[in-house]
């Protein structure tokens, strides 16, 4: 009777550690970039950035998501991250078909945070 409800249980967490790992690894990327509407460093980064890191940038610790909010990486290394992100062990998607020029709005827009 014990070994039926200790399988049960090993059965519940499984699906738990599943379920969590699904909602990890769906990326946070959505990288189309036929958005007109989106002009401003702000609407840019809450479309690109926001779901992850959060509108306010202090992103979500629990989910290993850091905080861009007051990095210290210059406005063109965000640029750059943003677009192609070479860090090899980052869960951060890259938007590589994203402008320069939005790339460097949502740099300016994170720095001012």
């Amino acid at each position: 009777m014990q070994l039926k409800r200790g399988r049960k249980r090993l059965g519940g967490y499984f699906w738990l550690l599943l379920c969590w790992c699904f909602l990890m690894f769906s990326g946070c990327s959505h990288d189309k970039h036929d958005h007109p509407d989106l002009r401003t460093g702000k609407q840019l980064f809450d479309y690109h950035c926001a779901e992850c890191h959060k509108k306010t940038g202090k992103g979500q610790f629990l989910k290993g998501i850091p905080a861009n909010k007051g990095t210290a990486l210059s406005a063109g290394q965000v640029s750059h991250k943003v677009k192609f992100n070479d860090g090899a062990q980052s869960k951060m998607p890259s938007f590589p078909e994203m402008s320069n020029f939005e790339a460097q709005k949502i740099a300016s827009y994170l720095k001012k945070l």
